[in-house]
């Protein structure tokens, strides 16, 4: 089988030799869509996952009859979080978790394209009360291989990372320096990626010749595709 069943990835660009798994005082839920699953090359969300062991990957369009999401979130060790913009979100960068009583707390992240994720939030009502986290941290994706609509969006794995990043720093985290590894991972399938992409033996692979994402013209789409960046107005 050319497939490896761990990374899911092919093996020629199997990753599992690179991920040192950690765990952490946190949990993650990682709300997986189908596409994401099944046919991203890259696939942040999975190799997340196998990095961080406190966490679960779920996968689906709409979590309102998910009965282990429900679980997870009625789970009476954790406080629960959603990741994602509103005017009412908690700024990781600011001092709000550190002076409020918590217990451990678990992050409800959404792993899909812009229109993916929010159409898995607008139909996941049992997401909709959850308080929300956000960060304004003004850092660039290094997401070579997709365009993001701004300064600030970031993919799955560079959000959780910077979450990790904040959390430490406020002392609700003990995972210092072991979350670079997420980052390690990630630019190596960037890398990757990047160079199959440019590959002219690979005939079919796309229409046009790839492009670097700061050369492609903007989608006129992306104003409304707002996720995990810069605690944006609902």
């Amino acid at each position: 089988m050319n497939l490896c069943l761990r990374c899911r990835r092919r093996r020629r660009t199997c990753v599992c030799s690179l991920l040192a798994p950690f765990d952490t005082v946190s949990r993650f839920l990682i709300l997986m869509h189908p596409m994401e699953f099944k046919k991203e090359k890259v696939g942040t969300g999975r190799f997340t996952h196998l990095i961080l062991k406190n966490s679960e990957v779920l996968v689906g369009v709409e979590f309102d009859q998910d009965l282990r999401l429900r679980q997870l979130l009625t789970d009476p060790e954790y406080e629960t979080f959603l990741l994602y913009p509103g005017v009412d979100a908690i700024d990781l960068g600011g001092e709000e978790l550190r002076e409020r009583p918590l217990k451990r707390a678990q992050f409800v992240v959404i792993d899909g394209t812009w229109p993916c994720a929010k159409k898995m939030m607008k139909l996941s009502t049992c997401l909709h009360h959850l308080p929300r986290v956000s960060f304004q941290s003004g850092r660039v994706s290094e997401f070579k291989v997709k365009q993001q609509p701004r300064p600030g969006c970031l993919s799955t794995v560079e959000s959780i990372h910077q979450v990790l990043c904040d959390l430490n720093r406020l002392g609700l985290e003990t995972s210092s320096p072991r979350e670079e590894n997420l980052m390690e991972v990630f630019r190596h399938t960037v890398i990757q990626q990047v160079e199959l992409a440019r590959d002219p033996d690979r005939a079919g692979y796309r229409k046009k010749p790839f492009s670097l994402p700061e050369d492609r013209r903007p989608s006129k789409k992306w104003e409304h595709r707002l996720l995990f960046f810069n605690r944006l107005e609902d």
